[in-house]
């Protein structure tokens, strides 16, 4: 996972980076040109931010290449932070790959992380429940979901320690989602974030030490 503003490894063609658009996923050329899109689309839609100096941000993107060439129905679109500056920033993306979801033109879940085509369907698919892919064959796979809100600082700090230690994890904002925060109030008996559920673990606050032991980070 790549964070915003680190050097990325370099791309191996032009030609690589440039034709997935041909192939079905479509890239979004601007914020004014993403708000359209939003507007046009009343079903789920799946957005991406990735780099294409980051090796798995375009594997991500060649996941969701074969995802929409099976299913072209999907709305799927790409942003390429490297070279599309305005979006991200309205949505709190600050590390890549990371792939968002759309419903009625609403974000409502982020997903940090290369995961499989199966999981990135999955996303979009009602009713379904989602584990994250391992990161690693040498890894134990971790179900991990943060529940932040928006212009929270300890949320955004909590995510970056996430995409530093290379944990692959779903961010669910509840100020833009009233039923996840009654969810989260009715599990937790807390209101404020972030909380993590690790493996059906929750934990309130960006508590390292916690966070740890669950991950086995050292």
């Amino acid at each position: 996972m790549a964070i915003l503003g680190t050097d990325d490894k370099k791309t191996q063609g032009q030609s690589q980076r440039n034709d997935w658009k041909e192939k079905g996923v479509e890239n979004v050329r601007g914020l004014g040109h993403f708000d359209e899109i939003r507007k046009t689309y009343s079903e789920n839609i799946i957005l991406i931010f990735y780099s294409d100096r980051s090796e798995k941000s375009r594997k991500a993107l060649a996941t969701l290449n074969k995802l929409k060439i099976k299913n072209p129905q999907i709305p799927i679109f790409s942003v390429n932070v490297s070279q599309i500056k305005d979006i991200h920033p309205r949505y709190g993306v600050d590390a890549v790959p990371a792939v968002m979801v759309f419903k009625q033109g609403i974000p409502m879940e982020m997903v940090y992380g290369l995961q499989s085509e199966d999981y990135y369907e999955r996303l979009i698919s009602p009713g379904a429940t989602t584990n994250p892919a391992k990161p690693g064959a040498e890894s134990k796979s971790h179900r991990v979901v943060i529940y932040t809100s928006s212009s929270c600082p300890w949320c955004a700090a909590a995510k970056a320690y996430l995409s530093k230690n290379r944990i692959p994890f779903r961010e669910i904002n509840v100020s833009q989602n009233p039923s996840a925060a009654a969810e989260l109030v009715k599990r937790t008996g807390q209101t404020g974030v972030p909380q993590l559920d690790i493996d059906g673990t929750f934990v309130v606050g960006f508590d390292r030490p916690k966070i740890d032991k669950l991950l086995g980070i050292n």
